[in-house]
């Protein structure tokens, strides 16, 4: 049962990096709404025409949501899959997001190399509580 709380709590706090980032990266970079998502072609134009600024805001939670949710989910359980059960979840919302709207080869791969490395360093930087230290202290 833990470990499925640890799944969930990390997957939760990973999804409000994915939210907070998002909002932050519209208010800073409002989206455009002439264009029709179907014509794929001005798509590509508009993402192709991004500041790399608002690319990096867009990538930038697949590393941070995937890091911060595989250490807390770690945190909770003291399970090893469970920080790379959140990382994967990271990179399975990262490839959909690839396949919805093309993006440029560089942001296709950090849609696979951001979540991986982001469980990587959770995995390296959590210790095993001490007996009698509290989980989340």
């Amino acid at each position: 049962m833990r470990k499925l709380l640890g799944i969930i709590i990390g997957a939760a706090f990973a999804a409000a990096i994915l939210v907070a980032i998002g909002w932050c990266a519209d208010q800073f970079f409002p989206p455009m709404i002439d264009i029709s998502i179907d014509d794929e072609t001005a798509v590509a134009h508009l993402m192709a025409d991004k500041p790399m600024l608002e690319k990096i805001l867009w990538v930038a939670p697949w590393l941070l949501g995937s890091f911060g949710g595989a250490w807390l989910a770690l945190r909770v359980c003291d399970w090893k899959w469970a920080g790379w059960i959140v990382a994967g979840l990271m990179m399975a919302f990262a490839i959909t997001d690839i396949l919805g709207l093309p993006h440029p080869l560089w942001m296709q791969a950090c849609a696979i190399m951001l979540p991986i490395t982001g469980g990587w360093l959770a995995a390296r930087l959590h210790h095993k509580p001490y007996p009698g230290e509290p989980l989340l202290g």
